[in-house]
C-alpha cells in the first residue's frame, strides 16, 4: 500500500487508487503526519477540537470502525496508540529523508531529478492542525530545490537546474533566494536575456508586494559585466 499525501489525497492499494471516506481520509493523514504513534487522546482532539473530550473520543471510534470495514489492515490500533500499518510507503517520508540527503550533499543532483519536490503538503486542505506540517514540509522543499538548482548547474545540467529554480520561485513568489538562484542558473546556462527578464520580473514583485528594492538589483551584483566593461 502507498499513502500519498503530496498534491493531494491517495491511497493505493496494489497501484489501485482506494475509496476512503473524508473522515477516514482525515484520520490516515493526521496519523501519517506523525513520525511516531500517537496517542488516540492526540488524534481525538486533533480532529474534532471543538467538541467534549468524550464526543470526540466517541467520534474517533466511529471514524476508526468505518476505516477498518472500507479498508481493513490500514491503521494499527495497539492499546492506547494508533499507527499506521507496517509497509505502507508515505511519500511525503519519503520525501523527507531524500531531502535531508540533497542538503547534507550526500546525493549528486543528478540523481535527485525525479525527486517529489513540487507539491505541496494537501494544498486544498484547511485543518488547522495542518498547518504546521504544511510549513515545515514546505521550507525544506524549497530549500532542496535551491540547493538541487545549484548542484545541476554546477554539474551542466542547466535546464533541469532552471525547472528546479522556477519551480522554487513559483512556490515562493516573495523568496530572495529562490530568484537569485533561478538567475545563477540562467546565467550558467549562458542565457543573460533570460537572465536579466527574470530580474525585471523579481523587481517587479517586490516593489508591488512590499513597495522596497529586492536584493539584487542588476546582473553586475552577480560579477557580470557588459562586453563594454560596465556593468550589466
Amino acid at each position: 500500500m502507498e499513502l500519498n499525501l503530496l498534491g493531494e489525497f491517495q491511497l493505493l492499494v496494489n497501484g489501485e487508487l482506494a475509496q476512503i471516506n473524508q473522515t477516514g481520509q482525515r484520520l490516515l493523514a493526521v496519523v501519517a503526519c506523525r513520525s511516531a504513534p500517537v496517542t488516540r487522546s492526540q488524534v481525538a482532539h486533533v480532529l474534532w477540537p471543538d467538541t467534549t473530550s468524550a464526543r470526540a473520543h466517541a467520534n474517533l471510534r466511529t471514524a476508526i470502525y468505518r476505516l477498518e470495514r472500507s479498508r481493513p489492515g490500514v491503521l494499527l490500533v495497539s492499546g492506547s496508540y494508533l499507527r499506521l500499518a507496517d509497509g505502507i510507503c508515505v511519500d511525503v517520508d519519503r520525501t523527507r529523508r531524500l531531502t535531508t540527503r540533497i542538503l547534507a550533499g550526500v546525493v549528486r543532483p543528478e540523481d535527485a531529478l525525479d525527486a517529489a519536490l513540487y507539491e505541496d503538503l494537501l494544498p486544498d486542505w484547511d485543518e488547522d492542525w495542518l498547518v504546521e506540517h504544511q510549513s515545515r514540509h514546505r521550507q525544506l522543499r524549497l530549500s532542496c530545490l535551491e540547493t538541487l538548482a545549484t548542484g545541476l548547474a554546477e554539474h551542466g545540467h542547466h535546464g533541469a537546474a532552471v525547472h528546479a529554480a522556477l519551480a522554487a520561485v513559483q512556490a515562493d513568489s516573495l523568496r530572495d533566494s529562490a530568484h537569485e538562484t533561478l538567475i545563477r542558473a540562467c546565467l550558467s546556462q549562458g542565457n543573460r536575456h533570460q537572465a536579466q527578464t527574470y530580474l525585471a520580473s523579481y523587481r517587479r514583485i517586490f516593489r508591488a508586494e512590499l513597495g522596497i528594492e529586492p536584493s539584487v538589483r542588476s546582473l553586475a551584483d552577480f560579477g557580470i559585466v557588459s562586453r563594454h566593461g560596465v556593468p550589466a
